[in-house]
């Protein structure tokens, strides 16, 4: 069964805003747990960064479920555009640390787009879209 179709932009911008809102709420839910209590600096920085590694697999899983046909792509591309357009907002932050850095471009905008592709394929499989036994 073929089940090619043509590359949407539209998917691409839908893709960044299912990321920005799935951050949001698992940061809530984490948040909620974790304010008015005790913790090092290291562990909220270490949530943090759990917080956007979730957000690219679930966003990726959501594009996954409810997306029509197949669409593997366009979730991976939109994580690697939200992480580029979160490093672009960097130029403006006082911050030696967050400053735009192209070496953490790629290596971020790599991971998110591995954990949304992960995401993506794993809805797409459960909702018959993707074969089962895929050798990528």
């Amino acid at each position: 069964m073929d089940q090619t179709q043509e590359f949407s932009k539209k998917w691409v911008f839908i893709s960044m805003a299912i990321y920005i809102t799935s951050e949001i709420l698992i940061g809530y839910l984490i948040g909620g747990i974790m304010l008015g209590k005790y913790v090092s600096s290291g562990l909220q920085f270490m949530m943090q960064g759990l917080c956007m590694l979730l957000a690219f697999y679930i966003g990726g899983f959501i594009i996954g479920l409810v997306s029509p046909g197949l669409r593997i792509l366009e979730p991976a591309l939109g994580a690697f555009l939200s992480v580029a357009t979160m490093m672009t907002i960097t130029l403006f932050t006082p911050s030696f640390f967050f400053h735009f850095n192209l070496f953490k471009l790629i290596v971020g905008g790599t991971i998110a787009f591995c954990l949304a592709l992960a995401g993506a394929k794993t809805a797409e499989r459960l909702t018959g879209q993707l074969p089962k036994k895929d050798n990528d």
